[in-house]
């Protein structure tokens, strides 16, 4: 079965990286008691330097479904999210779902 991931790219604002790190350690926690394993990476350089690459992985499109159902239940992820887009530390520069490519 091929992993999927959920790749969301963002550029931090001047002086706020700490808040950002703070709020992505607290989704980490939450996304990974839902069932996503994260993956937190950091661009050194070329396309978007210094941009942070929150990545959630799934073992498949069934596990992927799942996670998104118990994401939007979730109501410490309503509360988190809430306050995160109250006060932005970031601005999101993609969000994409990838599939690992089958035979490979």
């Amino acid at each position: 079965m091929a992993a999927i991931a959920q790749v969301a790219t963002w550029r931090v604002r001047d002086g706020r990286l700490q808040e950002f790190l703070a709020t992505v350690a607290a989704a980490k926690k939450i996304h990974e008691r839902l069932g996503a394993k994260i993956r937190v990476w950091q661009s050194a350089f070329g396309g978007e330097a210094m941009s942070i690459a929150y990545v959630a992985e799934h073992s498949g499109w069934e596990a992927f479904g799942l996670f998104g159902a118990k994401l939007e239940a979730d109501p410490e992820w309503q509360k988190l999210w809430a306050k995160a887009l109250e006060n932005p530390t970031a601005d999101l520069l993609q969000n994409s779902v990838v599939a690992e490519a089958p035979g490979l």
